[in-house]
């Protein structure tokens, strides 16, 4: 269902105002989402749900880390493009690996890895799965879930009593205004209290 909804999503759009991610829960974590959005020029902010997943390729863990010589998780270090960087965790200050950096380069940046999203578009993407970056943007998708619950919960979104659409999105568009008016009210009130 979601490689449907992106594909009318940018079909009712000028390619200039295409989102540029597509933020879904771990049910749409499947090949044919990824792809539909990587076809739509964008990213696909997806958590993996690990329920059916198998032991994951030797050398990274379950979230597409790569995983150093010592068995720790490397660090991520941003992308270009297509293409993620990792670095040495020890270098990177994240652990305290008791053979250093020289067990696995003798750079002293460290050993960097670096993967292409296209090797696996479920596994890799940019940005990097539970990175900074990434959570930020899926933060936005659970506010949106809020909004929702709040329209079904106390604005009566769940019972509607008008018949036509037309009814209906007026009917939505007071709830929207309701639920922003009453967040105004108590964002002012908060500011009188303090």
């Amino acid at each position: 269902m979601g490689a449907e909804l992106i594909k009318k999503t940018t079909a009712s759009l000028p390619k200039k105002h295409w989102p540029k991610f597509y933020v879904m829960d771990a049910g749409y974590d499947q090949n044919k989402n990824y792809e539909a959005a990587r076809d739509a020029l964008a990213k696909a902010i997806i958590p993996l749900n690990l329920r059916n997943e198998k032991i994951p390729l030797e050398g990274i863990n379950s979230n597409g880390t790569p995983i150093c010589s010592m068995g720790y998780s490397m660090v991520y270090w941003g992308s270009d493009k297509d293409t993620l960087k990792f670095r040495c965790p020890h270098v990177s200050g994240k652990v305290n690996c008791p053979f250093g950096s020289a067990w696995c380069s003798n750079s002293n940046y460290g050993l960097v890895k670096k993967v292409k999203v296209t090797e696996d578009l479920r596994r890799y993407s940019v940005p990097h799965r539970d990175s900074r970056g990434w959570t930020e943007l899926y933060k936005q998708r659970t506010s949106v879930e809020r909004v929702n619950s709040r329209l079904k919960s106390y604005l009566t979104a769940n019972q509607l009593h008008v018949w036509g659409i037309k009814k209906v999105k007026s009917h939505l568009v007071i709830n929207l205004v309701v639920l922003l008016l009453g967040a105004l009210a108590t964002s002012q009130s908060n500011k009188n209290a303090a």
